[in-house]
């Protein structure tokens, strides 16, 4: 792959999870990597040839890697926390990430196989989750609750963190994400602490 073909990759990736914008266009998408439209379909040759050809790479790159960190043989807590951790890295980077997962879900084959497979792997966990839920280690009524507060704790606090910046007011939200490791630490607490 040559260096104007990752250039778009790269502009059609910060367009969607790092802006949110995702209905770009490949003129969006030429004014961000600098490239003329005809280069964009010479390499590409459609719009949605072209996203489908980021969605695939966004799986690979950032989506399974994070996911993997609920699957391994560490404990609970532990899985918890790297996965957190993951969470912060993609999500600090890519805050629309989670958002794009959900939008592109219906209309990619590749994403819906990937989340497919993942909650055949995610048994094990959720298994894990209601043992520990029934030891009253996790104060939650199911293990489906706790994976979604998790799932929402871990990543959508950086999309309004984003928005928030945006915005012409006194409060200033990246600080709150200035220490990755204290906020893990907080939804720890209340994952495992909850009353």
């Amino acid at each position: 792959m040559n260096d104007t073909e990752n250039k778009i990759k790269k502009a059609t990736i910060d367009l969607l999870l790092k802006e949110g914008n995702f209905g770009f266009t490949m003129y969006d998408v030429a004014e961000r990597s600098k490239t003329n439209r005809t280069v964009i379909h010479y390499y590409f040759r459609s719009r949605d040839n072209l996203q489908a050809i980021i969605t695939k790479e966004i799986l690979t790159t950032l989506v399974q890697p994070r996911y993997e960190t609920l699957t391994c043989d560490d404990d609970l807590k532990s899985k918890i926390l790297n996965f957190l951790e993951e969470s912060d890295r993609i999500c600090k980077l890519y805050p629309y990430i989670d958002v794009f997962l959900m939008v592109r879900h219906n209309v990619s084959q590749d994403l819906q196989i990937f989340f497919q497979d993942m909650l055949v792997s995610f048994k094990d966990l959720i298994s894990e989750v209601q043992e520990a839920i029934d030891r009253k280690e996790i104060k939650y009524p199911d293990a489906q609750m706790f994976l979604s507060d998790l799932f929402s704790l871990s990543s959508f606090s950086y999309i309004f963190g984003n928005f928030f910046c945006t915005l012409d007011i006194p409060l200033r939200p990246k600080s709150i994400f200035d220490d990755g490791h204290g906020k893990n630490v907080r939804i720890l607490d209340i994952l495992f602490e909850r009353n």
